[in-house]
C-alpha cells in the first residue's frame, strides 16, 4: 500500500470539505439528535469554513492519501489554548474502509514529528468517551488520560455522547 500524508492548500478546500463530510457520516450519524447531523457538518465542514481553518496560521490540515486518493485527514493545532508546550491533535479521521491499516498510527507519528519539530513537550488530543476502540487505541500507543469535559453547546447531540475524554502522550 502507497501512502503519502501532505500539507492540504487553499485548492483543497473543496475536496477537504466532502472528505469530512463523508468521512463523519460513516462515522458519527448516532450521535445525533432530527437536524443535528446537518447543523455539525456545516458548522465544521463547510467548504467556506474549511477554507478559512486552512488560512489561519496556528493550524494545518494534512490529507491522507492512499495510492493518490485521499481517504482521511488529520488537522493539528500548533498552539493548544490551555498549554502552549503541547501541539492538539484536534481530527483525525479516515475512511471505515481503510480501518486496520496501519494508518491511524501513521497520521498519530506524523503528528508526533510535527510537535517535535516545532519543539513542543506533548501531542494532545480529546476523544468521545463512547468511542472505546478510539480510545484505548490512544492508551495502546502511550496517551495518558488528563481530563474529561462534556460538550454543552451541543443541544442537537444526544446528551449519552456528550462526553470527552482528553488525552495526551509526553515526546
Amino acid at each position: 500500500m502507497n501512502y503519502q500524508i501532505r500539507k492540504a492548500n487553499l485548492e483543497d478546500s473543496a475536496c477537504l470539505s466532502s472528505l469530512c463530510k463523508s468521512i463523519y457520516v460513516e462515522h458519527y450519524l448516532h450521535l445525533w439528535l432530527e437536524g443535528g447531523k446537518d447543523w455539525y457538518l456545516e458548522k465544521s465542514y463547510a467548504e467556506q469554513v474549511i477554507l478559512s481553518e486552512i488560512a489561519y496560521p496556528n493550524s494545518d490540515y494534512f490529507l491522507l492519501l492512499v495510492d493518490t486518493k485521499p481517504v482521511g485527514y488529520l488537522k493539528v493545532n500548533y498552539d493548544y489554548s490551555e498549554k502552549k508546550s503541547a501541539l492538539e491533535v484536534e481530527r483525525i479521521y479516515f475512511h471505515q474502509s481503510h480501518k486496520g491499516l496501519g494508518l491511524g498510527r501513521k497520521l498519530i507519528e506524523f503528528a508526533f514529528e510535527l510537535a517535535q519539530q516545532r519543539g513542543k513537550e506533548s501531542v494532545i488530543l480529546k476523544a468521545m468517551d463512547s468511542s472505546k476502540d478510539a480510545i484505548g487505541f490512544y492508551h495502546k500507543i502511550g496517551f495518558q488520560q488528563i481530563g474529561t469535559l462534556v460538550l454543552e453547546d451541543f443541544e442537537l447531540m444526544k446528551p449519552a455522547f456528550r462526553g470527552m475524554v482528553i488525552l495526551e502522550y509526553c515526546l
